[in-house]
């Protein structure tokens, strides 16, 4: 029996196609899977914001005047240098 025979390449062939058709098919699902669990997560997370945005407190503005009271305090640089 030769090395390279006809039914040697053909059983190669079929093996090679095989073996081409299992690697996609897992490759497939790996992305059909991921794309699953995203959305899922996705949905999970505007459900949760939207419950969040529902109960939460309106934010009121500050009032009166905000900062550093800076008018109070002399400058150091805006005394006279002797």
């Amino acid at each position: 029996m030769p090395f390279f025979s006809s039914q040697s390449w053909s059983a190669t062939a079929g093996a090679s196609v095989l073996s081409m058709l299992i690697v996609g098919a897992v490759a497939f699902a790996a992305v059909r899977y991921v794309e699953w669990s995203s959305d899922a997560n996705l949905a999970r997370f505007m459900s949760q914001a939207e419950a969040a945005t529902a109960v939460s407190v309106p934010i009121l503005p500050v009032k009166g005047r905000t900062g550093c009271e800076q008018s109070n305090m002399p400058s150091v640089l805006s005394m006279p240098l002797e």
